[in-house]
């Protein structure tokens, strides 16, 4: 594995980390790291919290042949990284991704944007997040504030937040998620000018999902 990153200056190592070698072969492909939103219910030994979430968590994860692993504290110390590095990163890796994924624009009978699928077997998928461009995006057909919800690490939902179109699906929503191969939460995030924050959680319950009332934890200077 590379190592050395100590001696790099800063402006080398973020284009460096974003396509960084991984595996022990001299002649490898070249392999990304960067971050995954993941269930709190996963385990994982380097992860940063989420502004105002309960059940999900921001994980520290790198490529590999058979897809994508979390960081564990060893490999993470012993490649000097912390968040500072890492984050620039893996917002490159989201602005791609972000780039390349075409959505899926839902519309009702008279042609109004309900809401987009935005899915891609990219592990990375769910840091898109993190990219400004993903607001950029969709800021013409589905507002300057989008609620996102996280179903599964290969499918994003996003809604107009105005409108209650989020509060419409939200029982399908769940039912998908009950279902998903690689559930991550049913917490709502908002994503507008300023970021993205965890805002609610759609709720289970027999007959399916509503959108709970806003979280009251909101940890400050978070990324």
């Amino acid at each position: 594995m590379a190592t050395g990153f100590q001696s790099i200056t800063l402006t080398v190592l973020l284009f460096a980390l974003a396509a960084l070698p991984l595996a022990a072969e001299p002649d490898a492909p070249a392999r990304r790291i960067g971050v995954i939103f993941e269930g709190g219910f996963e385990k994982a030994e380097v992860t940063t919290p989420i502004r105002g979430a309960r059940h999900t968590q921001l994980v520290a994860c790198y490529e590999w042949d058979f897809g994508v692993r979390s960081f564990t504290q060893e490999i993470w110390e012993s490649r000097a990284l912390d968040w500072d590095t890492l984050l620039p990163a893996a917002r490159a890796v989201a602005d791609r991704i972000v780039e390349r994924v075409e959505p899926e624009l839902v519309r009702d009978a008279r042609g109004v944007i309900l809401y987009a699928i935005l899915a891609d077997e990219d592990p990375f998928l769910s840091s898109v997040l993190l990219s400004p461009k993903l607001l950029e995006s969709f800021r013409d057909t589905l507002g300057d504030r989008i609620h996102v919800v996280l179903v599964d690490r290969h499918r994003l939902y996003l809604f107009p937040a105005t409108g209650g179109h989020l509060a419409d699906y939200g029982p399908a929503l769940v039912e998908e998620f009950r279902r998903a191969r690689m559930p991550v939460s049913l917490e709502v995030f908002l994503l507008d000018e300023q970021g993205y924050e965890v805002i609610g959680e759609l709720e289970r319950s027999a007959s399916g999902g509503t959108v709970a009332p806003p979280l009251p934890i909101t940890p400050p200077d978070l990324p």
